[in-house]
Parts: C-alpha cells; sequence; structure tokens
C-alpha cells in the first residue's frame, strides 16, 4: 500500500518537472462534452422511517457535462445536466414501488427527476481525486429548488468518475410522507449518486 501510494506521489512529482516554464497554464485534465453513462452510473435515495428506514436505487441516469479549464488552467467548471428516469427507482417492494409512482413522485405526470447547474474544483494535476463544489437546480415533480453539494471527482484518460452524496427534503417538494401499513417515511432524504461520463 506504501509502495503504492509512493509511486502516485513520484508520478505527481514526475509531471511538475516535465512542464516548461512558464507553462503553468497547461490543461491536464479532459476538456470538453462528456456524456453520462447509464448502467455505470447509479442513485440511491435513503429514506428513514419509524422502522429504520428504506432505499430506493435505480441505474437509469443519463445527462451530459462539459468540462472547461478558467483562467491558466488552475480552475475547472463543469456544466452539469442529469436526469433520473423515477419510474425506474426501486426500493425491492412492489407495493410500496406501485404507490411512489402513483402517489409521491407522479411518474405518468413526472417521468424525470432533474439536475441543472455547474461543478468547481481546482484539481491541481488531477493525480489524485480532488474534491468538487456543485450547485444548482434540483426539480422533482413540478417543483425546483437551488441545492449544494459537494462530490469527489476522478479524472481519468476520457472520462470522470463523480460520488456525492446530497441530502434533500421531500416537504420541499411538497411530496407527502411515504405511508405503508405501519412505516411512516420522513426528512430527510440522503441521495447518494455515483456517475460515470465518457467523452463523446
Amino acid at each position: 500500500m506504501r509502495r503504492g501510494v509512493g509511486l502516485i506521489g513520484c508520478l505527481g512529482v514526475g509531471i511538475a518537472l516535465v512542464i516548461p516554464q512558464g507553462a503553468e497554464g497547461l490543461v491536464l485534465l479532459p476538456v470538453g462534452t462528456f456524456e453520462i453513462a447509464p448502467g455505470d452510473s447509479s442513485v440511491v435515495f435513503s429514506v428513514p422511517d419509524n422502522r429504520g428506514g428504506f432505499s430506493g436505487r435505480t441505474t437509469r441516469v443519463t445527462g451530459r457535462i462539459v468540462v472547461e479549464a478558467l483562467g491558466d488552467g488552475d480552475e475547472y467548471v463543469a456544466t452539469v445536466t442529469a436526469m433520473i428516469d423515477a419510474a425506474s427507482i426501486s426500493t425491492g417492494n412492489a407495493i410500496r414501488d406501485a404507490s411512489m409512482r402513483s402517489t409521491f413522485l407522479r411518474t405518468r405526470e413526472f417521468p424525470t427527476i432533474a439536475f441543472e447547474g455547474t461543478v468547481r474544483a481546482r484539481p491541481g494535476l488531477g493525480v489524485h481525486p480532488f474534491a468538487a463544489a456543485a450547485r444548482g437546480r434540483l426539480t422533482i415533480r413540478d417543483l425546483t429548488r437551488e441545492v449544494e453539494f459537494p462530490a469527489t471527482v476522478t479524472a481519468l484518460a476520457r472520462e470522470y468518475l463523480a460520488d456525492a452524496t446530497a441530502i434533500v427534503r421531500m416537504a420541499d417538494y411538497q411530496i407527502p410522507y411515504p405511508r405503508t401499513f405501519i412505516f411512516v417515511a420522513r426528512d430527510p432524504v440522503t441521495v447518494t449518486l455515483h456517475l460515470r461520463a465518457r467523452q463523446s
């Protein structure tokens, strides 16, 4: 393990040494347009309730990310448009899923949950996963709210991996608290995202 960390550290130092003097603005991370890969991306909604809670998951996530370097290339900004197929979210309970689609998310009227916003980061050489800050508008059903959350991003040759956790309140979107038999859900909902975006 220490040897692997040491190799990564040496790689970062080596990259820094080969950058010519005066070329500090050299873009090292991939830029351009990237498509979110459904199947390789996932969203998990964790909902607390009076009996321990439940979660819903889907891999039907689509969208586009446009990455550009700002200024001298020390800051990057990504413009993100992402959509979740709301009807594909599964909790592993058929009765609860049917109720969620018909009553709470109303997926026939509002088939997608959408996010539009930006992600900003100062990744340095991008040798390690780096911290980023996401900010934008999350739309559930017919309501849109401003959200902010941290993310961890890994840059590869022609793709990005991103992991993030956001907190969402059902009350903010006028979603009634789900009830199934003796189970009563409550806020807040923890949303865990894993996205893979490939250069198009």
